[in-house]
């Protein structure tokens, strides 16, 4: 019922537009701002104003076989698509939790408000959460290109990026996945397209949306939000909080990991609800008993509840499961 509400104001719409102008063959457009607004505008004539997509040109290609699809049978698919991909991670991040714990934890994964919204929204957050969940049990080349695909939602990437790049084979591994997306994403639109790409993620870089995640969007509601270069330092600073905070907290790449997927929430310059899927793998990682599942759970639910009010609770949230929901780091059995 969602679907048939507002579907002009998804997120999907931005994506398909995308998928559509590679479909139609104007793949060279998926970065064009104004190519870009009209796809949207003539797929649903409500949207008059752009919707951006951030993501690598290489998603509009990997979507392409959806965008030659009308817009409601191409929904329905990458809904179900998104929805598997919540299922496989949480039946990966329930090795992190205690074993009893792990059937509570799945209807969460699945019906939260947060995994909700992403399937609602069309977002790609389901499929960055199953690669990171999947590099956790992967061998390090394949732990590293996992985290690589963490580029489908860029501004996770960086913190991510950091912790695989100090293990050599893991660095191999990403540096290989980035190379493979940019230049998939070149074949795609050509290199006058990859010009204009920064202007996309310079948008989402400094987009201010209500339900906004980060530390940089709290800061900016009481500066201002609007100077690129504050926006800039501000991502600088937080991201360098945010990667010593996983650095200096632990040596294991799967603590690392589940840290890292906290931080990347909460240092991203721009992180809406849907992104807080993220959260999941520290949340199964606080799970070891059936009080911490309830107080978990049921405190992130109530906070993106809060959130979605407009009250800005969840980065404080965040904190306190990044600080607080600590397991040792072998109570899981998972060691890297």
């Amino acid at each position: 019922m969602s679907w048939l509400g507002q579907p002009a104001a998804y997120d999907f719409i931005a994506l398909y537009s995308a998928a559509r102008l590679v479909a139609t063959g104007a793949a060279s457009s998926v970065t064009d701002a104004g190519a870009l607004l009209a796809m949207e505008h003539a797929t649903r004539p409500e949207r008059t104003i752009l919707l951006n997509d951030p993501n690598p040109p290489a998603l509009a290609l990997l979507m392409a076989p959806l965008g030659a699809l009308p817009l409601g049978p191409a929904y329905a698919i990458w809904a179900a698509l998104g929805a598997a991909a919540l299922a496989a991670a949480a039946d990966l991040l329930g090795r992190l939790s205690d074993r009893a714990q792990r059937v509570r934890l799945l209807p969460f994964a699945v019906l939260g408000p947060t995994s909700l919204i992403a399937l609602v929204q069309g977002q790609t957050t389901p499929f960055v959460l199953l690669a990171v969940a999947a590099s956790l049990r992967a061998s390090p080349f394949w732990s590293g290109a996992l985290l690589g695909l963490t580029a489908f939602r860029p501004q996770l990437l960086p913190i991510f990026a950091l912790v695989a790049l100090t293990e050599r084979r893991r660095a191999a591994g990403l540096l290989a996945t980035s190379a493979l997306v940019a230049l998939v994403s070149l074949a795609t639109v050509g290199f006058d397209g990859m010009a204009r790409y920064p202007d996309l993620l310079t948008r989402a870089a400094t987009e201010l949306r209500p339900g906004e995640l980060g530390l940089a969007a709290l800061v900016r509601r009481v500066v201002g939000g609007e100077d690129l270069v504050l926006n800039a330092a501000l991502a600088v600073i937080i991201y360098t909080i945010g990667a010593t905070a996983v650095f200096v907290r632990s040596r294991m790449f799967t603590t690392r990991v589940v840290d890292t997927s906290t931080w990347s929430i909460l240092a991203a310059p721009h992180a809406l609800l849907h992104d807080g899927v993220m959260a999941y793998p520290a949340v199964a990682r606080a799970a070891t008993s059936t009080r911490a599942t309830v107080l978990w759970v049921g405190s992130g639910i109530i906070t993106a509840l809060v959130q979605q009010a407009g009250i800005p609770l969840a980065p404080l949230w965040l904190l306190a499961l990044w600080f607080w929901g600590r397991r040792t780091e072998t109570a899981s059995g998972w060691h890297g």
